[in-house]
């Protein structure tokens, strides 16, 4: 079986989420390879938490 790493597994382009008033993210992108481990690493407060949250689909997100 070969994996296509062109084509990634998951992607969002340009994504915003914006909570009670607060802008938590402003055009974020991610493309995740299929067959690859990847981390999201940041400081607290960056986002990484509220990106999983929007991909996994428990935030809809307000544009992208």
């Amino acid at each position: 079986m070969s994996i296509d790493l062109a084509t990634p597994a998951l992607a969002t382009d340009k994504i915003v989420v914006r909570r009670a008033g607060r802008l938590l993210l402003d055009r974020a992108s991610l493309a995740l390879a299929p067959g690859r481990v990847t981390a999201v690493i940041g400081p607290n407060g960056a986002g990484k938490s509220t990106l999983l949250k929007a991909l996994a689909g428990e935030f809809a997100p307000d544009g992208g």
